[in-house]
């Protein structure tokens, strides 16, 4: 049988990542196991691993400075899929990691089941398709051009003015839902629902700094841009020139 892909474990607890490995294992996942920091980022460009679970409370580094360490690699590496799995339940805390880019978060205790369902969720919606595909699978790719912004899910590539936006997969995610729906309006909660996918209770305030961040980096468009409704929610606007 096939192996779905390695997944780094980063936690210092040996019965957590013990717990996390034989799961991983039952679900046909390679688990590769590391007890600090440091060796994550030479781990990742080794073995390249399909995603990473990641601690914040290590006791070399915090996981949010590896999270925004990750981020800043070279492509493809920096766009590897992350999960907190972390004791730190607060609000503000899963607040920083999102805003940090980490894929989806998950409290300690856990159950191992819902584990393997979020590993399974977040690389569903952020696998990506070698460069080389057939022309038929070309086809069907989940490409969105819009004035001169091109968002392509499957590559998760961003390009405004043929030039690439370097965006978060989160960010990637949340701007080619709502490209999708232009001129529709969404509440934070229904975009938590469809773009994170997981309830995340006190968390709408991420929504709103995802898309402050997309605004910053895609800049100003006369043709399109990501419309606030005080009160209710985003929407993508497609501006008509007369």
């Amino acid at each position: 049988m096939n192996s779905e892909g390695k997944v780094l474990v980063v936690d210092d607890e040996p019965n957590i990542a013990e717990v996390v490995r034989l799961y991983l294992e039952h679900s046909n996942y390679e688990p590769i196991l590391l007890p600090r920091g440091q060796e994550v980022l030479r781990t990742i460009v080794e073995e390249r691993p399909s995603l990473v679970l990641l601690d914040i409370m290590l006791p070399d580094i915090s996981g949010y400075e590896l999270c925004e360490m990750i981020r800043k690699m070279d492509a493809p590496y920096h766009q590897t899929p992350i999960i907190f799995l972390t004791a730190k339940g607060e609000s503000i805390d899963k607040l920083r990691g999102f805003n940090l880019g980490v894929d989806d978060y998950l409290v300690k205790p856990f159950d191992p089941n819902e584990l393997i369902a979020r590993i399974k969720a977040v690389l569903r919606r952020t696998v990506q398709v070698p460069t080389d595909v057939s022309a038929s699978q070309n086809s069907s790719r989940k490409l969105l051009e819009i004035g001169n912004i091109v968002i392509d899910l499957d590559q998760y590539r961003v390009t405004v003015g043929g030039k690439r936006i370097d965006l978060t997969p989160k960010e990637i995610e949340l701007l080619h839902f709502l490209t999708s729906h232009p001129s529709r309006v969404f509440t934070r909660e229904d975009l938590l629902g469809y773009v994170w996918n997981f309830d995340f209770t006190g968390g709408t305030r991420t929504v709103d700094a995802h898309v402050k961040n997309l605004r910053k980096k895609l800049g100003q468009h006369d043709t399109w841009n990501i419309q606030t409704l005080w009160g209710i929610g985003y929407s993508f606007e497609v501006v008509q020139h007369v």
